[in-house]
Parts: structure tokens; C-alpha cells; sequence
């Protein structure tokens, strides 16, 4: 089994996640891992709770950030369970044996699948020791991407590319999108969204997900401020979650790209700056909104759908020389997503026992999407055209593609394009389908 993860975005969507698993968890020898977004392991301590007694397998740094990552989400969601009167999902003593069960590897490290089948992790570049998993059999081969990183991330080296696979199992979240900003003009536009904030006597609130954008973001703000690019001012990081997840980035730096290795060797602290103040507990997080003059607040979610954002969305939306920095993708349903599209109020959660509070939209609402830990379009085609390259008519052509993890447009829009500009067979397989191969 590939990836075991939460559904997101609409309540309908979430109600899924109590919905039994179309097999018998028991009859799972293997789990593979290849990333520590909470869509990819979410439910694994559901499934170990429902039978599964297999080993899990991921990267070292996967298997470190999915401990943090599904105790929030065990607290998440034993809210929601209370919301729609169902048990919870899991407890932590099923987190507690999915970890006793969990194995971290490294990158090019062969794994005995049994049966003749070997599997190896390649670099995916979307998140610390996110990973393809290639699996080999014979002179065959299928990858399964996880998700693929476009290459703007300051922290990690760029992805690999796989070669001689026959079978390709790939995501498609900006299949259809272009988000061409680069590291470069990302870091200049996040100047002067800052700038432009601070000169307006305002409040700069980020939604951001704790893993892997929170930890670009206070790379690049350290950057700018300890370069005197933009001004001096408080940056408040609002999740215990992204705190956490920043120890455990600071614990493997192996994954980082070269460059930065060698900055951590010479005993530089890369999140490190006078500025930036951890906030621990929700008290806390409340007295931020009594702090006098411009500043920096970066909190979970990062599509706006629950935890400590929401009390400061409720604060800095209607404020007129305020901002909202979107920095990422946002799904359909979620708030993130409205407020992406523009619309002029929204309803946010209230506090536990508290009706939901409408709230007009009149602060500024600002994309960076080179922010992105996804390949967009054009990537995604380029990243199978390497694959392909100069292969077609011999052994190791690709024979199939498969197109998922996308918004059925995004997924179908490159299946099309993946056919027409590079001959290559792409399916988009709906929930459920079987698809056979030679293996």
C-alpha cells in the first residue's frame, strides 16, 4: 500500500475519513510511505487500529515529522468526531503502535519487498525526505511520484528524475496551473508585500501549513530582515505544530540541499532571528492581537479551515491596512479557497461553544504562490518528457501513465497534455478502478 492519508477540504470530504477502508487492513503486509503531509499518513493509525500489523517504511526525516503531524491531527479530529457524533478517529496508543511499526530509510537504500520485488526511495523535492517510491521487479519498473516539489524551496535539492520505468503514477495538483515565480522574485514579492503592509500600519497574517512552508517562509524573512531589506518588526509563529516540525528539520539536515548543509555545518542557526517569537499557548496567542504596530503573524491552517488563524482571521480581514498572504494551494470548499477567489465575507469557526462569526473581507488579500511545494504544468510535463526522453520503441519506454491526486480538471487537462505532446499513454483512473499491468 501506497500513502495512507486524510481527506480534506469540504465537510463532506472529511466525513470520509470515519468511512471503512474498501479492504481488509489485515491483509496489508506493507505500508509505504512517501511523505509527512497529513493527506499521505493521516489515517495510518486507523489503519493500524482496524488490523494492520505490517511494517510501515518511509525516509528517516518522514517517519520524524509524522509523530508531531498525527498527534495535531489526532486533536483535530476528535473535534470534528464531537461535531458529527461519531467516535474518534484514532487514540493515541494507535499513533504510539504505528510508530512501533515504522521504519525510516534512507534515499537509494534497496528494500526486499519479497516475492522478487525490491523498492528504493528517490528524492521528490516537495517537503524534507518526501520521497518516489521506485519498485523494481525483473527488468520492470513502476514509480509512484507522492507529491513532486517545483524546485523553489531554499531548504531542499531539487527532485530526481527517474529513468527506465515502464509504469508512472503521478500527482496533478497544478496539472492545469502555471505558478511560475522562482525562489528569487518569491522572496521580492514577499518584500514587498511586507513593505507594503508595514507602511500602512497593518498586520501581516499568513496561513501556513507547519511543514515545509512555514519553514521556507521564516528562512526567507530572516533573510530579508537580517539584510535590512524590510523593517524590523515582531514575527509571531503561531503553532506549537510548526515549532515542532522546525526541531525536527534542524534534527535532519541531510536532507537539506548542499549549500545549506554546509551553512548548518558552520553552526549557523537557519530559522534563528531576534524578531521571531514562538507562541506556546492559545493565551498567548490571543494577547498577539493586543500588540501595538505592525506586525508579522504566521499560523495553522494553512487553507484557513481550523486552528489559531482563524481568531486572527477574525481580526485582520476587516482591517483595512491589513494583509492576507496566501501562499499555497487551496482546496476546493475551504475557507483559504474563498477567500483566494475574492469573496467579500465569510463565516468563521467560534470558539468551542460559540456560534460561528460573519466576517467582512475589506484587508488586503494577497497570492504568492511561488510558495508551492508542487510542480506546476509545465513541470509536471517536463518532468515526464526526462523520463521518456529518447526511449520510445525500446524496453524501458514508458508504457503508462497514471494521473491522480488532482482536482479532476487539473488531472485531466495533463493526462491530455501528456498524450498529445509526448505520445505517452495517460490515464486519469477514477476511485475504486483496477488498472493491470505487466510487472
Amino acid at each position: 500500500m501506497i500513502d495512507c492519508g486524510l481527506f480534506q477540504g469540504e465537510r463532506a470530504a472529511e466525513v470520509g475519513n470515519w468511512e471503512p477502508f474498501p479492504f481488509d487492513p489485515k491483509e496489508i503486509s506493507v505500508l509505504v510511505n512517501t511523505h509527512a503531509h497529513i493527506d499521505h499518513i493521516g489515517r495510518i493509525p486507523k489503519l493500524v487500529k482496524e488490523g494492520f500489523a505490517g511494517k510501515i517504511i518511509s525516509t528517516e526525516a518522514t517517519r520524524a515529522l509524522a509523530l508531531p503531524m498525527l498527534i495535531d491531527a489526532m486533536n483535530l479530529s476528535t473535534h470534528t468526531a464531537e461535531h458529527l457524533g461519531k467516535e474518534p478517529l484514532y487514540e493515541q496508543k494507535d499513533i504510539d503502535q504505528a510508530m512501533k511499526q515504522w521504519e525510516g530509510v534512507s534515499y537509494h537504500q534497496t528494500q526486499d519487498m519479497g516475492d522478487g520485488v525490491s523498492m528504493q526511495f528517490l528524492n521528490s523535492g516537495h517537503i524534507l525526505g518526501s520521497a518516489m517510491a521506485e519498485f523494481t521487479r525483473g527488468d520492470k519498473k513502476i514509480v509512484f511520484t507522492g507529491d513532486l516539489g517545483g524546485g523553489n524551496s531554499p531548504l531542499l535539492p531539487l527532485a530526481e528524475n527517474p529513468q527506465g520505468i515502464q509504469y508512472l503514477l503521478m500527482e496533478s495538483v497544478y496539472g492545469d496551473r502555471m505558478q511560475s515565480d522562482d525562489a528569487q522574485s518569491r522572496k521580492d514579492q514577499l518584500e514587498n508585500v511586507i513593505e507594503d503592509t508595514i507602511a500602512r500600519g497593518g498586520t501581516l497574517l499568513i496561513p501556513a501549513f507547519s511543514t515545509e512552508r512555514t519553514q521556507d517562509l521564516l528562512f526567507d524573512i530572516r533573510e530579508l530582515m537580517l539584510q535590512k531589506r524590510v523593517p524590523s518588526v515582531p514575527v509571531y509563529l503561531d503553532s506549537p505544530l510548526a515549532e515542532k516540525i522546525t526541531a525536527a528539520y534542524l534534527a535532519h539536515p541531510q536532507y537539506f540541499n548542499e549549500a545549506l548543509q554546509a551553512r548548518v555545518k558552520e553552526g549557523e542557526h537557519i530559522f534563528a532571528f531576534p524578531e521571531l517569537h514562538y507562541v506556546e499557548s492559545a493565551a498567548d496567542s490571543q494577547k498577539i492581537v493586543n500588540a501595538k504596530g505592525s506586525k508579522i503573524i504566521i499560523a495553522g491552517s494553512g487553507m484557513s479551515n481550523g486552528g489559531r488563524v482563524q481568531a486572527h482571521e477574525r481580526e485582520v480581514l476587516p482591517d483595512t491596512h491589513s494583509t492576507l498572504l496566501i501562499v499555497g494551494y487551496q482546496a476546493a470548499g475551504s475557507l483559504g479557497r474563498r477567500l483566494a477567489e475574492g469573496v467579500k465575507s465569510v463565516s468563521i469557526h467560534g470558539a468551542p461553544g460559540q456560534a460561528n462569526t460573519t466576517v467582512t473581507v475589506a484587508c488586503k488579500v494577497e497570492a504568492l504562490y511561488g510558495y508551492s511545494a508542487h510542480m506546476n504544468s509545465e513541470q509536471l510535463l517536463e518532468f515526464v518528457n526526462k523520463i521518456n526522453d529518447g526511449k520510445e520503441g525500446t524496453p524501458e519506454a514508458l508504457r503508462e501513465v497514471f494521473v491522480v491526486m488532482g482536482e479532476p480538471a487539473s488531472s485531466s487537462f495533463l493526462a491530455q497534455r501528456i498524450r498529445d505532446y509526448l505520445g505517452v499513454k495517460a490515464t486519469t483512473p477514477h476511485v475504486g478502478e483496477k488498472a493491470q499491468i505487466e510487472f
